[in-house]
C-alpha cells in the first residue's frame, strides 16, 4: 500500500489542505535576502573581534615549506582583513591550491575605513603597487613558482590595478575577482597582459543592495557611479586594438551565478555568498588548479 507520504509527493500545498498559500512578492523576497546578508555580515564582524581578543587565527600561514610550491594573496573587500577573508584561505586549500595563501591587508580597518577604502582611489592604487612589490620580492626568492591574487568585492580594485603595476617581465599566473566592486567597462587588457592565464570573473546579478544599488550610490572601486562587473558581469571596452581584443578573447574568463551554486555550495547570489568556502573549493580553486 502506498504510504501517505508517497501519494502528496508532487502535490502542493494548497491542493493537500484547500488553503490558499499567499505567494511572498519578489520585491519582498529581495528585500528579506538583502536584510538577511546585512545581518550576516554583522555576525562576521563579530566573529572577527571575538577571534582577535583571544588570538585566533584560520588563515594559512607563510611558512618556509608552502612557499616553495607558491603563493596565493587573499585580497579583502572594504571591510579590511576579517574572519570572512580567512574563510576564503580554507576554502582555497580545502579545493586543492598548493603552496602559501595569505591575506594582504591593503584597506583601512573596521569600522571607519569603509568608505575610504571604496573611494579613495589614489590610496587604493598605492596599496596595489605594496602588493606588485610584495609579488616580486616573492619572485626573486622563488622564481618560477606560481603566483595567484584572489579579490573579493572592492579588493577586486587592488588585484586588477596591482597586475597592472607590476614590472616588465613580471607575470602572475591569475586573477580571481569574486563580486568585484570594479565597472564593466574598465579595461582589463594591461592587467591581463601579465597573467598567463588570465581573469576569472565571478558575478551575480542577484547581488543588488551592494554592487547594483550600492555602487552606482557610492561608486566603483575605479569611481564609477553604475552597477558593478561582479553583479553583471565585464563588457568589451569600444576602440580597443587588435592585441586588446585577443587579450579580451583569451584572457577573461566569467563565470556567472546560476541555481546549481545554491544547491550545491550555498551561494545563493549575494555578496557575501561570492567569497564562501564551499564555492571557492568547488568552483574557484579547479580554474586555479588547471
Amino acid at each position: 500500500m502506498t504510504s501517505i507520504v508517497q501519494q502528496t509527493i508532487g502535490i502542493s500545498a494548497r491542493e493537500r489542505t484547500g488553503l490558499r498559500v499567499p505567494k511572498v512578492p519578489r520585491k519582498a523576497k529581495t528585500f528579506l535576502r538583502g536584510l538577511a546578508e546585512g545581518w550576516a555580515l554583522r555576525l562576521k564582524f563579530a566573529e572577527m573581534w571575538v577571534m582577535r581578543g583571544l588570538g585566533i587565527r584560520r588563515a594559512r600561514t607563510l611558512d618556509a615549506a608552502l612557499l616553495q610550491e607558491g603563493l596565493t594573496l587573499v585580497l579583502p573587500g572594504i571591510e579590511s582583513e576579517s574572519v570572512f577573508t580567512y574563510g576564503m584561505c580554507d576554502g582555497l586549500h580545502e579545493g586543492g591550491v598548493r603552496g602559501a595563501i595569505r591575506v594582504f591587508n591593503w584597506g583601512l580597518p573596521f569600522p571607519g575605513g569603509y568608505l575610504a577604502n571604496l573611494t579613495r582611489i589614489d590610496r587604493t592604487r598605492r596599496r596595489a603597487r605594496d602588493v606588485a612589490a610584495e609579488i616580486v620580492r616573492y619572485q626573486d626568492e622563488y622564481p618560477g613558482r606560481p603566483v595567484y591574487l584572489v579579490a573579493q568585492s572592492g579588493g577586486a580594485g587592488v588585484a586588477v590595478f596591482a597586475a597592472e603595476s607590476l614590472p616588465e617581465g613580471r607575470m602572475v599566473e591569475g586573477i580571481v575577482l569574486l563580486g568585484g566592486a570594479l565597472s564593466p567597462g574598465y579595461n582589463l587588457a594591461r592587467a591581463m597582459r601579465k597573467c598567463r592565464k588570465g581573469v576569472l570573473n565571478s558575478y551575480s546579478r542577484k547581488d543588488l543592495f551592494i554592487l547594483n544599488w550600492g555602487t552606482r550610490l557610492f561608486g566603483t572601486v575605479d569611481r564609477v557611479f553604475t552597477r558593478a562587473a561582479g553583479c553583471v558581469g565585464f563588457r568589451v571596452p569600444e576602440g580597443l586594438s587588435k592585441e586588446e581584443q585577443r587579450l579580451y578573447e583569451e584572457k577573461l574568463h566569467q563565470l556567472a551565478w546560476c541555481e546549481e551554486f545554491a544547491e550545491t555550495c550555498n551561494h545563493w547570489g549575494g555578496h557575501i555568498a561570492s567569497g564562501g568556502e564551499e564555492f571557492l573549493a568547488q568552483h574557484i580553486a579547479p580554474w586555479m588548479k588547471r
